[in-house]
């Protein structure tokens, strides 16, 4: 089965290529022509964005985040064949991101396998196609600080998670409730006070810039993307993240490049919809929105770590240091009626639902002269805890990078989070099994070696221990295997 489902996954596949590969046998001679003319865009990229590294397949819900925001749209050549399988397509790659267009393909498989409590043994594959075309709109049309993103996944394989482990959090960043091929991000920005502040509008899921950490994106567990009690969802809605968005704008300010706020309003996703598939798109439906902030500081921008080996010692010196402390909050529009809670004449209560959050992530160590550090994590965040599962959850963890001399694309990490079950979550989740719960929190650690075996080609072992899956079950132990490719 697990042959099959793989067959059908590279059929997909090659059926994306082969389009890719007509659009990119058009001449490309005007575009060149216009790139060359056209100077680059001061709201594409900064300086110092220019130099991060970016060596990484793209996985499910892979933008950018903090360090690497800017690379969406980065002036510097890219070295495609050393991050890539088909390399430089012959000189079109280069040509087409130096008029303004940026094409990425690529794929991510997971075989995962429960060797022991949660549900019951057993092990599934789960397959992520990921499509993304990046434009410049000044090198296209000649819109200043404008651009544009649109990215096509395609989910198959699995169910794992609840099949097998029974998490309340999930098992795997990747596995959807359904799978489904289409559209998952859409949106036009348009970057405005000399690239200090940026406006985004259209399909936008907020889990790809709110509540995230660059130092955790190793790790496959679905809470070290946006944290547990901030991705349950509510009574009546939940927010737009993976698998399924919604129609948003976020507007982002950088007063400097220590500081920087934003804030997004989003339509809600009713929680009828968690088990269907494709964008939610429509307002006629009554869901509600919901408004998310973020503040955010980089005390390594700010001077206040410059002695530390964690900054660049050369102009050439590519080296990004992971640095960022935030608070954030966010909150449903309308009332939620509570899960449990009713007034004295049976009807259910209401309340808001609503949350808060802090992160701080920083490279703490690096090794001189290399691009091999050590960097930790930590996230704490709360929820309200009548409409939804789930009252609060915490988390922290490491990664280094180039753990070993000559393995700099190589990434090891150890992390643990824990999410605590409110007390009508606690009663709803009992009356819905007929008998009480062994425990009031889920806890999750896992321990992943990413190794880069070949341009374009990762591999990455890893082993999750979940604590009290569902708060009844016994602790499971996962063993997996990831298989990244970037084409």
């Amino acid at each position: 089965m697990n042959a099959i489902r793989i067959n059908q996954t590279i059929g997909k596949l090659g059926s994306i290529a082969c389009l890719v590969y007509t659009l990119l046998s058009l001449p490309l001679s005007g575009l060149a022509a216009a790139a060359d003319g056209r100077t680059a865009s001061a709201g594409t990229a900064s300086d110092e964005a220019s130099t991060a590294p970016s060596d990484e397949p793209a996985g499910a819900g892979d933008e950018p985040t903090d360090r690497l925001r800017h690379l969406e749209m980065a002036d510097t050549p890219t070295e495609w064949r050393e991050t890539t399988l088909t390399g430089d397509w012959q000189g079109r790659r280069q040509r087409l991101a130096e008029a303004g267009i940026k094409i990425d393909l690529s794929y991510t498989g997971d075989w995962l396998r429960n060797t022991s409590g949660g549900l019951r043994r057993g092990s599934a594959y789960l397959g992520h196609v990921d499509l993304v075309l990046r434009l410049d709109a000044e090198k296209l049309v000649g819109w200043p600080g404008g651009a544009a993103y649109l990215q096509v996944i395609d989910n198959s394989g699995g169910p794992f998670n609840g099949r097998y482990a029974g998490s309340l959090m999930g098992s795997d960043n990747i596995e959807a409730p359904l799978n489904r091929t289409g559209v998952f991000r859409a949106w036009l920005q348009q970057s405005f006070l000399d690239d200090r502040a940026s406006l985004r509008l259209g399909l936008y899921p907020v889990d790809t810039e709110f509540y995230v950490t660059d130092a955790s994106g190793i790790f496959l567990h679905p809470s070290f993307g946006i944290a547990a009690e901030a991705g349950d969802f509510g009574t009546r809605s939940g927010p737009p993240i993976y698998a399924t968005s919604s129609y948003g704008a976020r507007l982002r300010f950088e007063p400097d490049p220590a500081w920087y706020a934003m804030v997004a309003l989003a339509q809600a996703v009713p929680s009828e919809r968690i088990g269907q598939v494709g964008p939610h798109i429509t307002w006629q439906q009554g869901s509600g929105s919901l408004l998310i902030a973020e503040l955010g500081f980089s005390p390594t921008k700010a001077g206040l770590l410059a002695d530390q080996p964690a900054v660049p010692a050369e102009k050439n010196d590519d080296f990004a240091p992971i640095s960022k402390l935030a608070v954030g909050a966010w909150r449903f529009n309308p009332r939620f009626a509570q899960i449990a809670a009713v007034s004295e004449a049976g009807d259910a209560l209401t309340a808001r639902h609503w949350g808060a959050y802090l992160l701080a992530e920083q490279t703490l160590y690096r090794v001189p002269g290399e691009n091999r550090d050590v960097a930790v994590f930590f996230r704490y965040g709360i929820a309200d805890g009548r409409t939804n599962n789930l009252d609060y959850s915490l988390s922290f963890g490491l990664s280094l990078r180039g753990p070993f001399a000559g393995r700099d694309n190589d990434t090891f990490g150890i992390a643990l989070t824990r999410a605590h079950g409110g007390a009508q979550g606690r009663s709803a989740l009992a009356s819905a099994l007929g008998a009480s719960l062994s425990a009031e929190s889920e806890g999750v650690l896992e321990i992943a070696y990413r190794a880069q075996v070949a341009p374009g080609v990762v591999l990455q072992p890893l082993f999750q221990r979940i604590l009290n899956p569902g708060l009844n079950l016994p602790h499971a132990s996962i063993a997996g295997v990831r298989l990244q490719l970037a084409l």
